[in-house]
């Protein structure tokens, strides 16, 4: 039986083109400055899970009640990529997301949105997204297109540290919260 939008967010708070190098934004905050790819995400530790993302099953969350990356597939090849964060704690999240369509896919297009002045989004010569983001009281994120059925990897940090259990996406009908490894391959379901 498939979930609604609603019950969606219950589950998850209870448990334009771009060209090669080009980014939008840039962060900057508190001294801190990163184009996206000069200070890289550390290497993966471990062995990189895979984990199954239903098409067409879309997550609903409200900005600033939780922190969390919310990884959506549509049919035909959409991805939707969204940050939130927790207010109540005073302090805005920075994310650090990097995205990457494996078994050499491309990334057809790419559209950013919600971001501000100090947020980047960056789409690497290695075929790859890379979103730095404070998120505060709203959402950060964008959405790219692939081929459909093709499967991405997921690396997550939240204030620089290993952010997988903030990870959130629908899987064989269930809304998962937390991956079991960083990063974590996706594999869409059938369209």
């Amino acid at each position: 039986m498939p979930l609604s939008r609603s019950s969606f967010l219950a589950l998850a708070l209870l448990t334009a083109s771009l060209s090669s190098a080009c980014g939008y934004g840039d962060s900057r905050r508190d001294g801190y400055y990163d184009d996206g790819y000069d200070e890289p995400s550390p290497p993966p530790s471990g062995t990189i899970e895979q984990a199954t993302i239903d098409t067409d099953q879309l997550l609903d969350a409200e900005p600033g009640e939780g922190a969390g990356a919310f990884i959506e597939y549509e049919s035909g090849g959409t991805y939707r990529v969204t940050t939130s964060c927790d207010v109540t704690s005073g302090v805005d999240c920075l994310w650090d997301i990097v995205v990457t369509p494996l078994d050499g896919a491309p990334i057809f297009t790419i559209s950013p949105f919600d971001l501000e002045t100090d947020d980047s989004l960056t789409f690497g010569e290695v075929n790859r997204l890379r979103l730095i983001a404070y998120t505060g009281d709203d959402f950060d994120g964008f959405d790219f297109q692939t081929e459909p059925g093709a499967a991405i990897e997921v690396d997550v940090f939240l204030d620089e540290g290993a952010a997988n259990k903030f990870l959130f996406w629908v899987g064989d009908g269930a809304v998962h919260n937390g991956a079991p490894s960083n990063p974590v391959d996706l594999i869409p379901s059938a369209e």
